[in-house]
């Protein structure tokens, strides 16, 4: 045996954490660190979370998502299991959109048939409006899908959305059933084989599996035009400026595999017909994130440290310790994203979000507890914190602890059912195992 740590390793970890606490130190600005308000105002509320676990084999990734609401009411649970050919690009993104996917979906639908007064989710709202899962790759398909179906593109959007409607009415029953479902919760791979005979089979992918096209909209910052290229060019017009200007920057984009290109589409579209219908005016939306490295406070000090360190920092210096409280963003959180033009106008709670911001706040609900990032779709006030108070002790929200205990897909159980699935399709189709030989590196 030997260690990994030694007591040199520690002296140079302490020296450099040292260091640093004395440079924040020298620079700790004032900070409005508000009292929480005293009244707990009852409210009712579900609390939503999600999980997934997946297994890599012989290029086939087998994977369940589950999304779990607990609060005023029932529980309720959406569970998907599927498995794919693995696709390096794409497939691990699209279990974690699935998995937002449920969460957003279950966040709804629980609200509704629980008539509660606020929705309670597990990260950020800026991290679900800035870049869901796949982003790039849904432009690319998005582009893709606009070169080869030209007008028949924007029917391809409105029937699935659609389809997304009646899912939703579907899945409301089926909750207020059995408080569970299992079939029909994700509807990108379950109409996939549809929309591809619809939309792309007759036109030319009896010829060619590559489509090859032009786009700026991948890039992942908007292209200046310095003034001096404009003075350089005054003879030309602008749109012989803009031409060569995307002739410099953008680049060729292949799609290599169109059912691809209309998979992604279609759980992209899924995915913004979830959050659009999470953010629908009458719900209430609080996101909690206790795991987050926001710079925003020590960046305005030029320190190069986290925020949750810098208030910890602050509130020892000003108050002698770790106080409750809160700190409310002065002004609302920018979104770094835009919707695709091609969508614009079709998910407008979404855009309207993105333009306006998101309210934020840092707060801590017990002396030296955790300290969350808030967001919400609400101005964060006294009564909002009143209100989500009410499902708060030591220094936890309890709803969401019980979300999050009740969805986690524990390793064992998912490798003791997959092994059963296994099991099942080797013995019924034996020439399958050749994608089910493989799992990990034993070095993994």
């Amino acid at each position: 045996m030997y260690r990994l740590i030694d007591r040199k390793s520690v002296d140079r970890i302490k020296a450099l954490l040292e260091r640093g606490y004395r440079e924040a130190e020298s620079k700790l600005a004032e900070i409005e660190w508000r009292s929480l308000p005293k009244e707990r105002k009852q409210t009712r509320v579900y609390a939503v979370d999600g999980s997934q676990g997946k297994q890599r084999l012989s290029g086939t990734i087998f994977y369940a998502v589950s999304s779990y609401a607990f609060g005023n009411g029932p529980a309720y649970r959406l569970v998907y299991t599927n498995a794919m050919l693995y696709n390096q690009g794409i497939s691990d993104q699209i279990i974690r959109l699935q998995m937002e996917t449920l969460e957003n979906k279950l966040g709804y639908l629980s609200a509704k048939l629980g008539d509660v007064d606020y929705v309670m989710m597990d990260g950020t709202l800026t991290g679900s409006l800035t870049r869901p899962p796949v982003y790039p790759e849904s432009v690319r398909g998005i582009n893709a899908l606009e070169a080869l179906l030209k007008d028949k593109f924007s029917d391809l959007i409105t029937e699935f959305l659609d389809e997304l409607d009646r899912n939703y009415e579907n899945l409301m029953n089926a909750l207020e059933e059995s408080q569970k479902a299992y079939s029909g919760v994700i509807l990108a791979d379950e109409l996939l084989n549809k929309f591809v005979k619809k939309y792309a089979s007759s036109r030319l992918l009896g010829y060619a599996r590559k489509i090859r096209i032009s786009s700026c909209e991948t890039l992942p910052e908007k292209i200046p035009i310095p003034l001096e290229y404009l003075e350089e060019n005054s003879d030309k017009t602008v749109q012989e400026i803009l031409n060569e200007i995307k002739k410099k920057y953008c680049k060729k984009i292949i799609i290599e595999d169109i059912r691809d290109a209309i998979h992604v589409v279609l759980s992209y579209l899924e995915y913004l017909y979830s959050l659009d219908k999470l953010l629908s005016d009458d719900m209430a939306l609080i996101y909690l994130a206790k795991s987050f490295y926001n710079k925003s406070l020590a960046k305005q000090v030029k320190l190069d440290i986290v925020d949750v360190a810098y208030l910890d920092a602050f509130l020892k210096k000003r108050y002698g310790g770790e106080l409750p409280g809160y700190y409310r963003f002065p002004k609302r959180t920018k979104v770094e994203h835009s919707i695709p033009d091609v969508l614009s106008g079709v998910f407008k709670n979404v855009e309207e979000m993105i333009t306006k911001g998101v309210p934020s706040a840092y707060i801590r609900t017990m002396k030296g507890g955790v300290i969350y990032l808030l967001q919400s779709n609400r101005d964060i006030d006294d009564e909002l914190l009143s209100g989500i108070l009410w499902h708060e002790s030591s220094g936890y929200f309890r709803p969401l602890q019980r979300a999050h205990e009740g969805v986690k897909i524990e390793k064992k159980a998912f490798e003791a059912e997959l092994k059963a699935l296994l099991n099942i399709i080797k013995a019924e189709s034996p020439e399958l195992r050749v994608f089910l030989k493989y799992g990990r590196s034993p070095l993994e």
